[in-house]
This record gives structure tokens, sequence and C-alpha cells, in this order.
């Protein structure tokens, strides 16, 4: 799959997912707090658009550019993705009017909110496995089969348990 696939296959599933957690990565002392985003464009560049509440803070106080993550998930749906890459603040109005984007993104920019952009950098693709329903028997017999197996890492979890699919 070459790399205009995978980000058609990745831009699918954000549009599809719509909504995430953003989390700053970076180490600075004043940080974007982890918030609610709601996705409003992926472009063919692999940059993601949306908005956040302005902080309290000066903007100009952040960083322009930093680290971060995009926890997308939705309740009902059989994936979930995480997006790793670098955002960046636009908050010059100079800059708004030359930035390729939807003219709709541009009537929700406000007062108290700015423009952010992330720059794809990693994504992965996780499939949620089928919750098959295990009966109360089933339950018992495997937790039972766990007490006699006296294997420390069935209690614990061993590093081996988070698989990540791509």
């Amino acid at each position: 799959m070459n790399t205009q696939n995978h980000l058609g296959f990745i831009t699918t599933k954000i549009e599809e997912l719509e909504t995430a957690v953003l989390h700053s990565h970076s180490n600075n002392v004043l940080n974007i707090k982890s918030t609610l985003v709601k996705t409003m464009q992926v472009d063919e560049n692999g940059n993601i658009w949306f908005t956040i509440r302005k902080p309290l803070q000066e903007i100009t106080q952040f960083e322009s550019q930093f680290p971060v993550g995009l926890n997308y998930y939705k309740k009902g749906t059989s994936f979930f993705l995480n997006v790793f890459g670098v955002a960046r603040i636009i908050n010059d109005p100079e800059e708004l009017t030359f930035v390729d984007m939807n003219n709709h993104i541009k009537k929700e920019i406000d007062s108290d909110h700015v423009l952010v952009c992330v720059k794809i950098m990693n994504a992965n693709y996780y499939e949620k496995e089928s919750s098959k329903k295990t009966n109360w028997l089933h339950k018992f017999k495997n937790a039972i089969v766990g007490i006699f197996l006296n294997d420390d890492n069935y209690y614990m979890g061993s590093a081996n348990d988070h698989h990540q699919l791509a």
C-alpha cells in the first residue's frame, strides 16, 4: 500500500470518527490543556484542521509548534485511531487569509477560538476485539484455571499483551 493509500485510509477513518482528545506532548511549562476537538478537515497533505478554545493566557505565550497526540474514538465503532504529529497554532490574521482550507472553517474562527493544524507524522489504527458474550460458567472456568496455572504474568499482564495493528 503506497503513502497516498495510507493517507486516504487514515482520512476516511478520521472523518468517520470526527472527535478526538488532543494531548500536548510538549515539555514546556506552559502547554495547551488536553481538550476534546472536532475535526473540520483533513487535507491532501496530511494536515488535520480544527479549532480549540483560546486559553486564558495570551496565545503568543505558547509555542507556535509542538508535538501532540490525537486519540480518535467513537462509541459503537469497531475501531479507534491514535494520531501523532506536530501541531501549529495559526493565530496571525494575515496567515489565516492564505491558509488553504474550506471556507466554513474560516467562518467558525471567532474571538474565543484559535485555529490549529496538525501535520500527521504517525497514525496507529486499532480494531476492537469482538465482544463475545461469555457465560458465567466460562468466566468461572477461566478464573479457576488461572489460579492453578501459577503464572506470575497471568495476573500482572505481560509486556506482549498489547498488540499494535497497523
